[in-house]
């Protein structure tokens, strides 16, 4: 049996944010940040006579007419200790996200290390585009069970399922369910 020890590094002297869209209401985000760059900004902050407060992830959310150097500030999640990846949940699907980490001051000026991609949200609702490729897989699970002809027709009626649903407290078949579902110690019928 071999006794070498092989260390994973922390990190690869990248600097970067790296934002990935989840669902409609989440964005991963993971970062690395060099020590050169976060010197040399504190250094930019000392010389200003600033006082630096924290390290923050600030996520934006791009408005129509934002410019990069001015984009809307969405959240701000300060970072403790050697954390360098967030699930940020956010409340509008279908939107553009972007994040930097980097120091705020005392004074509420922020200092960028590093800027991540900017990210899309996938819609909340299902697509009204209906693909060649899709026609016959569609036709033969939706159309033959007399779910509709179209795109809308099907949206339209998981639209009234998932009402329904919702409504009734989750049956997801026509008939209530005879056994109870269990979650975290809540009886879910």
């Amino acid at each position: 049996m071999n006794d070498n020890h092989f260390n994973i590094p922390y990190g690869y002297g990248d600097n970067k944010v790296v934002l990935m869209a989840r669902d409609p209401w989440t964005i991963f985000s993971y970062w690395e940040t060099s020590q050169d760059v976060e010197d040399n900004v504190r250094k930019e902050i000392s010389q200003k006579g600033l006082i630096p407060s924290k390290s923050i992830l600030r996520v934006y959310h791009p408005q129509d007419g934002d410019s990069s150097e001015n984009p809307t500030i969405a959240f701000d999640f300060e970072l403790v200790g050697r954390v360098n990846s967030w699930y940020i949940h956010v409340d509008d699907a279908g939107q553009k996200w972007t994040a930097e980490v980097g120091i705020l001051c005392q004074t509420g000026e922020f200092y960028p290390i590093a800027r991540s991609n900017t990210v899309s949200t996938p819609d909340n609702h299902i697509s009204d585009v209906c693909d060649e490729g899709w026609e016959d897989l569609y036709y033969g699970l939706f159309i033959s069970h007399g779910i509709g002809t179209s795109s809308l027709d099907f949206r339209e009626s998981m639209d009234r399922h998932l009402s329904k649903c919702l409504s009734s407290g989750g049956s997801s078949s026509g008939s209530e369910r005879s056994d109870p579902v269990v979650s975290n110690d809540k009886q879910l019928s």
